[in-house]
């Protein structure tokens, strides 16, 4: 009697190993969403943020503001505190899979960071002082309002429309870290490019500790300061540092099994090394968002510490008082601007940096669209904002023109 024949066992795939994946043995997943798709959301996000300035300056003039207005500005808020994470990794994606080189995108941040300040200069020294003066007959006390408009703008958070500053700053570290000098610091000399990075590190902190400085008096900085702080909170920088890192540790591990540069080029192309630097972001934006909220409550409580005095006695009001007061100064830092966003953490989840698109004249149209669409929002929310605050606009125009003609 003959025995059965089992059925042949199933040979077990064997595992590839990360830093042996190439096209030909890739994944098939690859993330829906490119690099435009991240900066239509972003120039969407822009007209969010348009909109938050406008109301934010409403406020300022009637703080009883119809409900619909206050709902509407939180959204606007909240919505525009994604608009530079969306371009951040936009540009991300640009620059990993040489979309463009670092020379373009490095003229466009520079020379857009410059138009902006610019364009600040001209409305603030130009329209501004010259238009205030004529009106009040009075050039310092002009120059002292525009001043303090902007100062409490910086203290409240919302002083944050140079954009360019930081795509510029995160361009250029990037730079000195990927880069490869082909006729200046060739050789030992390479180490001394690459220490260049610091540049870029040291100018944000450079811009907290402006911010920080001026909420405590200890600094009054000039007009032309404003336009040239960036607005990237400070854990976003963290963020990006540490995204930086992934990329620089994972070419030093696939370097060292003696791969050439080339094939880590390939290599950076795979689906597999999207999706895995798409899950590590996800992960170091909810990491970095926690961070941030203990980061705020902590940096509130101490500012509370220094603000109360020994004969300064703690009642429910005075107390809820301070810690308004902290918070909203923290705030304004940046600490605490960053928590937002783990809202995108799905957009990167479907996010892929290989994704390209065949008509690259589009990436061109993406930016007019996005800038038109904020001037059409703007120029809309200015004339609604004009319209529901006739009344008081017409009295504050009446007592400026009352002062004016008794001097």
């Amino acid at each position: 009697m003959s025995r059965k024949q089992g059925k042949p066992k199933k040979q077990k795939k064997e595992k590839i190993r990360i830093f042996d994946r190439t096209a030909a043995n890739d994944i098939r997943f690859r993330g829906p969403l490119s690099y435009r798709h991240l900066q239509i959301m972003g120039w969407l996000c822009v007209s969010f943020l348009v909109l938050n300035h406008l109301i934010d300056f409403g406020i300022m003039i009637d703080p009883n503001q119809p409900g619909w207005v206050l709902s509407l500005n939180g959204v606007a808020q909240f919505l525009s505190q994604l608009v530079l994470p969306l371009f951040l990794f936009a540009n991300f994606a640009i620059l990993i899979d040489e979309k463009k080189p670092f020379k373009v995108q490095l003229i466009k941040f520079g020379a857009l960071s410059l138009l902006v300040v610019l364009l600040f200069l001209l409305v603030t020294e130009h329209y501004a002082l010259e238009l205030g003066t004529a009106l009040l007959g009075d050039k310092a006390g002009m120059q002292g309002t525009i001043n303090t408009f902007f100062l409490n703008q910086m203290h409240s958070g919302n002083l944050s429309f140079n954009l360019f500053i930081d795509m510029f700053l995160c361009t250029l570290l990037l730079f000195f870290l990927e880069y490869t000098p082909k006729h200046f610091f060739t050789g030992k000399k390479r180490y001394i490019f690459r220490a260049f990075a610091l540049l870029p590190v040291l100018y944000e902190a450079g811009s907290l500790a402006i911010r920080v400085l001026t909420y405590y008096d200890m600094i009054d900085p000039p007009l032309i300061v404003y336009p040239l702080l960036t607005i990237k909170p400070p854990m976003s920088f963290v963020l990006f540092l540490t995204l930086v890192l992934f990329i620089k540790i994972r070419e030093l591990r696939f370097r060292r099994r003696g791969k050439t540069k080339e094939e880590y080029r390939q290599f950076t192309r795979t689906n597999v090394n999207s999706w895995q630097f798409s899950v590590y972001a996800s992960i170091m934006i909810l990491i970095t968002g926690i961070i941030d909220i203990v980061l705020f409550a902590f940096s509130a409580a101490l500012d509370m510490v220094l603000k109360v005095g020994s004969d300064m006695e703690l009642t429910p009001e005075v107390t809820e008082t301070l810690i308004d007061t902290s918070a909203k100064g923290v705030y304004g830092w940046g600490i605490g601007n960053h928590f937002p966003m783990i809202i995108i953490i799905p957009v990167i989840l479907l996010f892929s940096y290989t994704r390209r698109h065949k008509n690259e004249k589009v990436d061109l149209v993406v930016p007019a669209g996005g800038v038109i669409l904020a001037f059409f929002v703007g120029l809309e929310g200015l004339h609604q904002g004009i319209l529901m605050n006739i009344p008081i606009l017409m009295k504050m125009l009446e007592d400026m023109l009352g002062t004016y003609l008794l001097q």
